[in-house]
């Protein structure tokens, strides 16, 4: 079991199938996650940009997991990055655990986003409730 699980999972996908199978492998899991869904990069940045997220102790959201898709429109993965990057401080980005998921199985892909300090480790789609849980179980 983990010692200290997520309290959310943020999902960062344009596809809507891809969001409705992992919310339901989330809850096959077990674990009692809040799930929030975003369809970009800039949604999730607007989302985790949110002060009511935030209070002294840290945040009601967090530890949070993040499953970020590579590509999307309006902003994607790479543009979501940088964005996070630049616009938080290291005490949320501490709290976060980003993950990269792609159909892609580019080995430049996953060289780049491995290069990012703020990505823990890439993973290829179709995600599963074992995938998930394996990742949470990795990380937390």
């Amino acid at each position: 079991m983990v010692a200290i699980k997520p309290k959310s999972i943020l999902l960062i996908d344009d596809d809507k199938t891809t969001n409705f199978l992992n919310q339901l492998f989330i809850k096959q899991i077990g674990y009692d996650l809040k799930v929030n869904v975003v369809t970009n990069g800039e949604e999730a940045i607007d989302f985790l940009s949110n002060d009511e997220l935030y209070n002294d102790e840290g945040s009601p959201f967090t530890p949070c997991l993040i499953l970020l898709d590579t590509n999307m429109p309006i902003m994607d993965g790479w543009g979501f990055l940088a964005a996070f990057e630049e616009k938080f401080d290291q005490r949320i980005k501490d709290d976060i655990v980003i993950v990269m998921t792609s159909a892609l199985n580019s080995q430049d892909e996953i060289a780049k986003a491995l290069s990012d300090p703020n990505v823990k480790c890439c993973t290829q789609k179709p995600l599963s409730d074992i995938k998930i849980k394996k990742l949470i179980d990795d990380y937390f």
